[in-house]
């Protein structure tokens, strides 16, 4: 039972009402101007998060949303869970459910033609593009992809990594050599670059296929793993992950969201989630930047013996 004293510290005082309403003041005040225009109706893959924890993602993308809505004065419409499978954003975005999305380069591929053929929203500097490569020991006298024959590859997964395998497939192909699966003697994954870089050190792994980003990192923290492994294979650099806007979607909603914080460090809530899809600063971007992961994925698919996606190349 509890004391008369509990009850009134249950209850807020009327200077502490009037307190309270004091500090949300100016964020609903922008909130009602954000509600005079239409909201932007946002999707985000669940592929850019694969390799964090999905609650902790979750947590921080709706935490910088909500910081995005005051600060830009937009309002922002997202489905509760947050994140959507692949075929969910298809089909939402092909039904004009959305305006915008966070995807990866293969998610575009399959709408580039009902995306804004003209730019983009992604990483803003060198890193907004990824390069991958292909890890041996100095030591091992491998120099080339046909000394790989039958050894063991570790290769690094997550949404960094999701044209992995399309650029494995095509640079074997342009060495005359047989798709991975049949290639190497064995091939493990892991989403941890260090589990994946560090057994070629050690002698574990022949080879492994990561980014050029988590390798550099990795050197920084040990110099001697960049004085013993070498590169015999690297990618061009291509752009994988980053937001695009549904074709013909124009209006002021459209022009506050594209000015995204371009710096990640103006709040807490940007900082965490800067730091948990690994990036700093974002900006919108000419559309001919994909070209490179595009290409990969098309010849990928001509490997493959499949007819291109819908959408053509840029």
């Amino acid at each position: 039972m509890k004391s008369p004293r509990s009850e009134s510290d249950a209850r807020f005082s009327r200077r502490e009402i009037f307190a309270l309403t004091a500090a949300f003041a100016p964020w609903m005040s922008r909130a009602r101007a954000a509600e005079a225009v239409a909201p932007v109706r946002l999707a985000i893959s669940e592929t850019l998060v694969s390799d964090v924890n999905l609650n902790d993602a979750r947590v921080a993308m709706a935490m910088w949303l909500k910081q995005m809505m005051v600060d830009l004065n937009v309002s922002i419409e997202i489905v509760p869970k947050v994140f959507e499978p692949t075929a969910e954003i298809v089909r939402r975005v092909r039904s004009a459910q959305v305006d915008a999305a966070a995807m990866n380069i293969i998610e575009y591929r399959q709408l580039a033609d009902v995306l804004d053929p003209r730019t983009f929203i992604g990483q803003a500097g060198p890193s907004g593009a990824e390069t991958y490569v292909v890890l041996v020991k100095r030591s091992s006298g491998m120099q080339h992809l046909g000394d790989l024959r039958a050894r063991r590859l570790a290769r690094l997964t997550g949404p960094h990594m999701c044209l992995g395998p399309a650029w494995l497939a095509t640079v074997l192909d342009e060495a005359h050599l047989p798709p991975a699966e049949q290639f190497f003697g064995s091939i493990t994954q892991d989403g941890k670059a260090a589990r994946v870089v560090l057994p070629v050190f050690f002698g574990q792994a022949d080879a492994c296929l990561t980014t050029k980003h988590s390798f550099e990192t990795l050197c920084e923290l040990n110099p001697q793993v960049g004085r013993d492994l070498a590169v015999i294979a690297c990618s061009p650099e291509m752009v994988l992950l980053f937001y695009a806007f549904r074709k013909n979607y124009s209006g002021p909603a459209r022009e506050r969201f594209a000015r995204v914080y371009t710096d990640m460090r103006a709040s807490a809530a940007s900082q965490q989630v800067g730091m948990l899809f690994q990036f700093e600063h974002l900006e919108t971007k000419d559309i001919v930047a994909l070209r490179p992961g595009l290409a990969v994925l098309e010849k990928a698919e001509r490997l493959r013996g499949k007819t291109p996606a819908a959408g053509g190349s840029l």
